[in-house]
């Protein structure tokens, strides 16, 4: 009976491989009914879990048959991976093993003309054979060096982080065949394949991770990147270039990484960097490095394209502050107030908006006081105590305090403690009237 249920299978299975578009079954008769048999057999074999004896027949295929279809390769990797799964492999079985798998890979691209996608999955099979194996990292550089000759569509997002781990393996190992240059120049090809990826409409939170990955990978080599790398070998091929997208990510990137951000190609990298991808994070690098160089009309323009790239109230806030400080250094102290309070808007009782408001009123005092009255003068002291005191900067509160009018001020000017008094000047606010203790 278990004979008779086995020829059904593989009659039901050979009509429904004979019936299949794409086959190329031999014309001679004898060897096309061969075929038939040993295609259908072998499929048998695979769904009773024999998979020494799918190996064999498939085998068969292979050296008659060869470009029969390409689901014998397809079946014959998965037969290759159970086998590989079987304990007390020898180490020369093993091998052989892993050799046929990878072959089963070059027949399907000789055959059956799917290079890009069949390179791939090769590509990653192989690194998880061999990603710890030294003597096989040349042969693995060269399948992921080919593959990322195809577009950013054609390479898989689990082949990402394998190359450049692989980078970092390879030149841990032999630094005489990958040199730094090498590993750098492959950050840079998977980051240029992420980047095209997101423009093409991926998931971008996915491959961000994927980017922090490499990343990771690339700061663990420590020293790897110097400034003194980026000075001599990029920094040239970007003046010379300077609208180089790629060459400007790496050197902002880089710098980034080997904390040359003092340097003036950090900025000029940024900026085109910015032009093509601009994003929250790089307008704040490049608004705080303009900002901390004295260059604030600069500052102000990303400290604003901040504020239109922030995701979230917090990002809002970041930006309308620094757009406050940077008002505050170009002298705009009115103006400045307003963008803190606004700041104020996005979050409401931040101790920093308070704290800059309370810094204006508290260095106003040469600039409103009039001298006609101390207390009116001193008065800034109390607006900007007023402030701290929002923003809970006991220290501060204390140093307004020691400059508060004092209690015979107050009585020579037949004024009461407690009592409302305006500040001038461009400050413009009633406060509540406190002596000197």
């Amino acid at each position: 009976m278990q004979k008779i249920i086995v020829l059904l299978a593989l009659v039901s299975i050979g009509f429904s491989a004979s019936s299949q578009a794409g086959w190329n079954w031999p014309e001679d008769e004898t060897m096309n009914a061969a075929t038939k048999e040993k295609q259908a057999y072998y499929k048998v074999l695979m769904q009773t879990d024999k998979y020494q004896e799918a190996f064999t027949t498939i085998n068969w295929l292979y050296k008659n048959t060869p470009n029969l279809h390409e689901s014998i390769y397809q079946d014959g990797s998965k037969i290759i991976d159970e086998l590989l799964e079987l304990p007390d492999l020898s180490d020369n079985r093993k091998a052989a093993l892993e050799d046929s798998l990878l072959w089963t890979y070059d027949m399907r691209m000789k055959y059956f003309n799917d290079k890009a996608s069949v390179l791939d999955r090769k590509a990653y099979t192989a690194f998880k054979l061999y990603y710890r194996n030294a003597s096989k990292y040349a042969m693995l550089r060269e399948l992921y060096k080919e593959l990322y000759t195809f577009s950013a569509s054609d390479i898989s997002d689990f082949n990402l982080t394998p190359y450049m781990t692989l980078a970092t393996y390879y030149y841990k190992q032999k630094p005489a065949e990958l040199s730094a240059t090498d590993v750098l120049d492959i950050h840079g090809k998977i980051t240029s394949v992420i980047d095209e990826k997101i423009m093409q409409g991926g998931n971008k939170e996915k491959l961000q991770k994927e980017q922090d990955k490499i990343d990771a990978f690339l700061n663990s080599l420590g020293d790897i990147i110097s400034c003194e790398f980026i000075e001599e070998q990029l920094v040239p091929k970007f003046k010379s270039s300077p609208e180089d997208l790629n060459l400007a990510k790496k050197i902002f990137s880089y710098s980034l990484s080997a904390k040359c951000t003092d340097q003036p190609y950090f900025i000029s990298a940024g900026e085109v960097f910015f032009q093509s991808a601009p994003s929250y994070s790089l307008a704040k690098a490049l608004a705080d490095k303009y900002y901390f160089a004295g260059k604030y009309d600069k500052a102000m323009h990303y400290y604003q394209q901040m504020e239109d790239l922030a995701l979230d109230n917090e990002q809002k806030f970041d930006a309308l502050m620094g757009q406050a400080s940077t008002e505050v250094k170009l002298g705009n102290k009115k103006k400045a107030r307003s963008v803190a309070y606004e700041a104020l808007s996005v979050k409401p009782g931040a101790s920093a908006a308070f704290n800059l408001i309370g810094n204006l009123y508290f260095l106003s005092f040469e600039e409103c006081k009039a001298g006609e009255s101390k207390v009116k003068d001193r008065a800034v002291y109390l607006a900007a105590y007023e402030m701290y005191q929002k923003a809970g900067n006991t220290e501060q509160m204390n140093a307004c305090r020691e400059q508060f009018p004092s209690i015979e001020d107050i009585f020579n000017e037949s004024r009461e403690e407690g009592s409302k008094i305006t500040v001038d000047c461009w400050i413009n606010e009633s406060v509540t009237l406190q002596r000197r203790q």
